[in-house]
């Protein structure tokens, strides 16, 4: 019984981080909002998605894995790798799509929802 609770939190927790990613991302975008603007809420939303997109295609890689106990190291290292190149992908594709972006408001929510990413994680540790 013990092992299967492990396991359904050690699913659950990525996706709880995505949510918060999700949620700061937004949070961000109506403080950008209010502080520069229109352009800067959306380029605050598009940093944040460049982040949340990728991380939650991640968590549900990972869930498929976790009954492959042999395939999960893999699954793991290809996934992040996948979540690197979609992140520059989507990096390329924001610069090409709004052209008009505020690129202040862009990064720092990009970072601020990367950050969430790392403390969710070693919360859901404890």
């Amino acid at each position: 019984m013990r092992a299967r609770i492990l396991v359904s939190n050690s699913i659950s927790a990525p996706y709880r981080v995505v949510g918060w990613q999700v949620a700061v991302a937004l949070l961000l975008a109506l403080v950008w909002g209010a502080l520069r603007g229109a352009d800067a809420a959306v380029s605050a939303l598009a940093g944040g998605a460049v982040c949340f997109v990728p991380a939650g295609l991640f968590a549900m890689r990972l869930a498929r894995a976790q009954s492959r106990q042999d395939g999960y190291v893999f699954a793991f290292f290809v996934g992040e790798g996948i979540k690197v190149l979609l992140s520059i992908v989507l990096f390329v594709a924001v610069a090409l799509w709004l052209r008009g972006a505020d690129w202040l408001a862009l990064i720092v929510t990009y970072i601020v929802v990367l950050q969430v990413y790392v403390f969710g994680l070693l919360m859901a540790s404890r």
